[in-house]
């Protein structure tokens, strides 16, 4: 294994599901009951940054670019706990990394109680510290989990996961390579049921409204999520440091 494959750690599927419903349902929120800001699909705001700069609306592009920004900073600060875990010799687990996404999504509701809750169609200052905040965690998100097995999976945005379907329904349907057949019907419903989670996500919190408190969901799913990462990463330590070493023939 690769430094930089060892960088992509993996999960369950149910992992991948319940972070791809929370990354779904924070930036639907964000987006339909702060300002229309994505804070976890970034392509989403690549587009509206480059359409309000086109017709010079500063504010709107504005905010697009720093959710950029506080995204790309989320990544590189779990890489970096990732690459600080690999060089002193442990192995990757996303429970540290989804505790500090959960601290982050509940200080969320106490900024928009302290900076004031309402609907703004164009971020103000006061929607920054939300932006920021969510979307560095849902930059943390990112990177703490990357695959399912050996299939990549992306829990905050969905382009690539569709790209990659219609790539593996097209060598189905010419029935290429008949060996990995199996494998690619796997991998489309995998990533299949990660997009269907995200879109969860998203029409839940459209569904429920956008009450302050609401956040505290996400925040808490995040916090258990993590303990039961960590006990499953307990549990397998364990179970390898019990298994009897090969004896020297």
């Amino acid at each position: 294994m690769t430094q930089e494959r060892a960088h992509h750690p993996s999960g369950p599927l149910v992992l991948a599901v319940v972070l791809a419903i929370v990354a779904g349902f924070i930036d639907a929120h964000v987006y339909v009951h702060v300002t229309p800001v994505f804070v976890a699909n970034m392509s989403g705001n690549l587009i509206h940054l480059g359409i309000f700069t086109g017709l010079g609306h500063w504010r709107e592009a504005a905010g697009s670019a720093v959710a950029v920004v506080a995204f790309v900073l989320g990544v590189i600060a779990a890489v970096t706990h990732h690459d600080h875990r690999l060089r002193s010799g442990r192995s990757l687990a996303a429970d540290s990394l989804l505790q500090v996404e959960a601290a982050l999504v509940l200080v969320i509701p106490l900024l928009r109680l302290a900076t004031g809750n309402g609907f703004s169609a164009a971020p103000r200052l006061a929607d920054y510290p939300v932006l920021i905040v969510a979307a560095f965690a849902m930059g943390i998100q990112a990177a703490a989990l990357r695959r399912v097995g050996e299939i990549a999976v992306a829990t905050t945005y969905g382009t690539g996961a569709i790209v990659r379907i219609g790539e593996k329904l097209a060598l189905a349907a010419r029935r290429a390579d008949r060996a990995t057949a199996h494998r690619r019907s796997v991998t489309i419903a995998v990533l299949v049921v990660v997009l269907v989670s995200y879109a969860t996500g998203a029409a839940v919190a459209a569904v429920i409204g956008g009450a302050t408190w609401i956040l505290v969901l996400p925040g808490l799913t995040l916090a258990v999520t993590s303990v039961a990462v960590r006990r499953g990463q307990h549990d397998l330590e364990s179970d390898e440091a019990s298994e009897p070493s090969a004896l020297p023939s």
